[in-house]
């Protein structure tokens, strides 16, 4: 599971909001667990047709398909429909579709998201649908992936799959440069020096291999900040000053956007990764010796030659580890006319099977503890994937509905930094002033 973009715009908004008003279906309590307006032992015989969709999974033979079909065949009463939508413009077609209050029944969510939804009250709470159902026990899935869609005291969310981001290095590369894989004890401080070895200049002196990609995404950056002692916003998500621009913040970002500068860099600069067709690209084609990313990468390092293994992030200067677990949740549309029917979807959508299913592929982890233990007991080239998400916290994107604004103003300041067209502490210093502006209104 890649991520969707995180940038679903406050174009949400106020159309969808009015239209949950005015929409007999965005009913709570009672008359929601019974499902207005869905199929029932009235012997009226309807089909109730249903559509869920999820970013990717465009093949005819995708998971999602076969778990469709599935779902078809086990439930005459309810045909579903999967439509799926290109990861690149899966946020602009939701927020769309919702707008206009023609969203499918059931869409997938990107944990960094989860706040802006239930925020925009677009997503049904799933509470009441539980409670009155003896047959589905929450207990079978992860408790730090069910609490994830918990969110003001209330569950929106079931969980599809997780990823905690690792380390994941070009064996080759460590070999020809004779230098050690990743240990446990690796610092930070040892992955720049390893990387250092690594990067390789031509006869020109350009370089022709980077060791290490500093990435503008902001993930692998949070994580790089909490090993440094900061974070871009205080625990509730509320203020920016003094955090995103703290003494700790600037020091830690000079030193991480330096990784990328000068003659001395040890990784791509933005735009030489796109010129050469993305981390993944680079790191297949003996081009980057080390990246940080999600466990969805592995279906396309498996169809390459790349020899790879995946380590434990590096501790900071403290001994601290830290990483951050990327998932995914299945959302019921507020405004859906079918939400009884909705909710056996997405259920089985969540349960053991397609579980099973997804993980038999090896590019995400099962969110239920029974099939993730099952992975664990055969893991072996992965396994420090696995361990990471012992390691993970909660980036601001899942501690506050104020994250879009923490996010937007965060990611400006590092492009204006990468760009050479302003100094860290000036660009942070704006970003942070800007979100808390944002706030207050």
């Amino acid at each position: 599971m890649k991520k969707w973009s995180a940038s679903v715009a406050f174009v949400l908004l106020f159309s969808v909001i009015l239209s949950a008003c005015s929409s007999g279906s965005g009913s709570k309590g009672n008359d929601s667990a019974q499902g207005s307006g869905s199929s029932d032992g009235g012997g009226s015989g309807k089909v109730v047709e249903l559509k869920f969709t999820t970013w990717g999974e465009l093949s005819a033979d995708s998971v999602e398909k076969k778990l469709a079909d599935e779902f078809n065949a086990s439930h005459p009463g309810i045909k579903v429909t999967f439509e799926p939508v290109p990861g690149d413009g899966y946020a602009t077609k939701l927020t769309t579709s919702l707008a206009a209050g023609q969203a499918p029944d059931v869409f997938l969510i990107g944990e960094g998201d989860y706040f802006k939804y239930v925020d925009k009250g677009v997503v049904e709470p799933l509470d009441e649908y539980i409670s009155q159902d003896s047959s589905f026990k929450t207990d079978m899935f992860q408790p730090d992936l069910l609490n994830m869609g918990k969110i003001g005291g209330k569950l929106y969310y079931l969980p599809k799959d997780f990823n905690p981001l690792a380390l994941w290095y070009n064996k080759r590369m460590f070999d020809a440069a004779k230098i050690p894989y990743p240990t446990d004890d690796w610092t930070w401080d040892d992955m720049i020096s390893a990387a250092k070895k690594l990067t390789q200049k031509d006869g020109s002196g350009k370089i022709k291999e980077f060791g290490f990609n500093a990435t503008k995404w902001e993930y692998p950056i949070y994580i790089y900040l909490w090993l440094n002692g900061t974070d871009i916003g205080n625990e509730d998500g509320t203020k920016a000053e003094g955090f995103m621009n703290s003494e700790k913040t600037v020091a830690a970002m000079e030193k991480y956007v330096a990784l990328a500068q000068g003659d001395d860099r040890v990784s791509p600069t933005p735009q030489d990764t796109e010129t050469l067709g993305g981390d993944s690209s680079m790191f297949m084609t003996d081009k980057l010796a080390m990246m940080i990313t999600g466990r969805w990468v592995k279906g396309d390092l498996d169809k390459s030659d790349v020899q790879y293994g995946s380590a434990l992030i590096p501790k900071g200067a403290s001994g601290e580890r830290a990483s951050i677990i990327a998932a995914a949740g299945w959302a019921m549309n507020a405004n859906g006319k079918h939400k009884k029917e909705a909710y056996e979807l997405m259920k089985w959508l969540s349960g053991t099977e397609a579980q099973k299913a997804r993980s038999e592929k090896g590019q995400v982890l099962p969110a239920t503890i029974a099939e993730l233990d099952q992975v664990k007991s055969t893991e072996v080239v992965d396994k420090p994937v696995i361990e990471m998400m012992d390691y993970a916290k909660k980036p601001i994107s899942m501690r506050s509905a104020n994250a879009p604004t923490f996010t937007e103003e965060f990611n400006k300041a590092v492009e204006k930094v990468l760009l050479n067209k302003s100094t860290v502490k000036d660009a942070l210093n704006e970003a942070a002033k800007n979100v808390d502006s944002k706030i207050a209104k």
